[in-house]
């Protein structure tokens, strides 16, 4: 990648000297122009900027990076795209002026076991605010520790890690991957999967390299390192460096366990570990002081170490001193072969499952000669369901050939199905989650015109929903059919009624009657009286004034005044007989009203009689 330096990135960063390069990224010392503040950006290389998928995480993980805010983390203050110059993706960060952890390592290690913890504390405490927030850094390494010159302790690249390690592949000729390489957990390698676990594995590499001055396992390249870290036990620091105390022994055996279900389960709970080891130490132990060396039981070398060889004092070996070698080598042979073959170490190793499907699980252990055997389901929120969670013994361990691996799978994330709850009462449905391991709220009430009182019209989540254990559900529970204010329409016009009643949301019902007070059209009465609330639909009666009832008048012409008199009365009438000679036949001539027509009931006919 060509040097950047002098460019102003994206119009704002003044690229001053390199400060590192690495595989993924060239960084920079910068000057930030609009903040006036001394910065440091991480450039990408140019083939990393050009793969959308890579630039796509990047930006993602940069993001979450961002929001960590903590002490030992070095802040992330921008990224972005460089516009108008070189192309280029960066980020920027905060600048800390000060060695890396394999600076420190490499000038004047081992480290004392004071200064080795108080490293430890503060990685785990960065960590540990990253794991709370949900991220897994996935490349802790003493490059990304920074020992400022004030003597605060950074942790650096958050949330690249994850880009790299998706993107990553251990082959013989990455050389560039080779420090990320000593550090990976045997589930990175084996199976390309990460969680807390990996950086505890990565921080317990770390206290070991700190205590003892180089990696456990090294080798001519990235595999053999890989495949050392998956098959072979991290060694106790004390079996070669004198004096390290038994509990410091024991925070690097549980931190780097094969089995991650072996190690502490998030940053948090080995800070409280490491603290607790670190309290327990004697101050005045010489270990456990600032000193120029400590004493080494055995070189640093990248082979296994021998044992010294008593010297003539020309410095070659005496013969007697070749004699005994010889014969305790040909004795530790023996012990080998028989330990291997016929003892205890005979039984066959068993590989690590956690993370596989139960068949891949199945057939690993077939391979080896060994049975596998499910001994029970558990929810898991990291590994997916119908896959490993863990085994006994752990990967790792060993057992006599054909025995039997029992294993724990993952029912996957613990979820449970929201039932309908609508048109059930609170304590219907209070009853029915229960046993589904959620909760009622009915804080939200409602008016509605379908649901009655006390029932549940819905609920968030919805019916259907898939929902972590001890979820509560908010339902929303109807408080009944809304009221609506009844007015009195007694005394108007049933249109004005009909239209306002209607309107109002409530189902005027009219029936018409005969009234010789009320004018025809004019309500009557009505049911329920006005004046008060009733229920929107509520049903109103209204009683409307069709004018005084009226009937018919019979033609009772030509009839005696005797059968006309009669007829009248029978029709609803009353008569007067208006006679009109007392020498006539004594008939009807003539009526009013006239025949046919309608008048008011109980009114009277005039009947002319001649």
């Amino acid at each position: 990648m060509s040097d950047l330096t002098g460019e102003l990135l994206d119009g704002r960063y003044e690229i001053g000297a390199i400060l590192a390069r690495g595989g993924m990224a060239t960084v920079y010392s910068a000057l930030d122009t609009r903040l006036d503040r001394l910065v440091a950006v991480k450039v990408m290389h140019p083939h990393l900027a050009n793969d959308d998928d890579f630039v796509e995480r990047f930006i993602r993980e940069a993001k979450a990076a961002a929001s960590l805010s903590h002490p030992n983390v070095v802040a992330v203050h921008d990224q972005g795209w460089n516009q108008g110059g070189p192309p280029a993706v960066f980020l920027v960060m905060e600048y800390v002026e000060g060695p890396t952890l394999r600076d420190v390592i490499r000038d004047r290690s081992p480290l004392s076991l004071n200064e080795t913890l108080v490293i430890a504390e503060a990685i785990l405490s960065a960590l540990g605010a990253a794991h709370r927030a949900g991220i897994v850094h996935r490349d802790v390494k003493p490059e990304n520790v920074i020992i400022a010159n004030d003597g605060r302790i950074k942790v650096a690249d958050f949330g690249l890690a994850r880009a790299l390690s998706s993107m990553a592949t251990i082959t013989a000729d990455a050389g560039t991957l080779l420090g990320t390489v000593a550090y990976l957990s045997p589930e990175q390698v084996q199976r390309g999967i990460a969680d807390a676990r990996s950086d505890i594995y990565a921080v317990g590499i770390i206290l070991f390299e700190m205590l003892v001055g180089s990696q456990p396992f090294v080798g001519e390249n990235p595999i053999q390192v890989a495949y050392r870290h998956v098959h072979e036990k991290v060694p106790a620091p004390s079996s070669l460096i004198a004096g390290i105390p038994a509990s410091i022994d024991a925070l690097v055996a549980h931190a780097t366990a094969a089995d991650p279900d072996q190690r502490p389960k998030n940053a948090n709970d080995f800070l409280r570990e490491v603290e607790s080891a670190h309290s327990g130490l004697d101050p005045q132990d010489p270990i456990h002081q600032e000193k120029e060396q400590p004493v080494i039981m055995a070189k640093k070398v990248e082979r296994s170490p021998v044992r010294p060889v008593a010297r003539k004092a020309s410095g070659k070996p005496n013969r007697k001193a070749r004699r005994t070698l010889f014969i305790l080598a040909a004795l530790i042979l023996g012990a080998l072969f028989w330990y291997l073959s016929l003892g205890p170490g005979a039984g066959v190793s068993v590989p690590s499952l956690v993370g596989l499907s139960s068949q891949d699980a199945q057939a690993s252990v077939t391979k080896v000669g060994l049975k596998m055997v499910i001994a029970s389901q558990t929810f898991s929120e990291d590994i997916p369901a119908n896959r490993v969670l863990s085994s006994n013994p752990a990967g790792g361990g060993r057992i006599s050939d054909g025995g039997t691996v029992t294993v724990e799978l993952s029912k996957g994330p613990e979820r449970y199905i929201v039932p309908s709850l609508a048109s059930l009462s609170v304590a219907e449905a209070t009853s029915l989650l229960t046993p589904l391991h959620m909760t009622m709220d009915s804080q939200n009430q409602v008016f509605s015109d379908t649901i009655p009182r006390g029932y549940i019209i819905s609920t968030k989540p919805i019916a259907g929903a898939k929902v972590t254990r001890d979820t509560q559900i908010i339902a929303t529970v109807s408080k009944g059919i809304a009221p609506v204010p009844l007015a009195s329409y007694v005394g108007k016009s049933s249109d004005q009624a009909l239209t306002e009643l209607t309107a109002a949301g409530l189902k005027p019902v009219s029936k018409m009657a005969y009234s010789d007070t009320v004018a025809a059209g004019i309500v009557i009465s009505q049911s329920p009286t006005g004046g008060g609330n009733v229920g929107k639909g509520t049903v109103v009666k209204l009683v409307v004034s069709q004018g005084p009832r009226t009937i018919v008048v019979p033609n009772v012409v030509g009839q005696t005044a005797a059968e006309a008199s009669k007829a009248i009365e029978d029709a609803g009438f009353t008569f007067i007989i208006n006679k009109l000679s007392t020498r006539g036949n004594g008939r009807v001539v003539g009526q009013t009203p006239a025949a046919g027509t309608r008048a008011r009931a109980g009114s009277m006919v005039i009947l002319d009689v001649y």
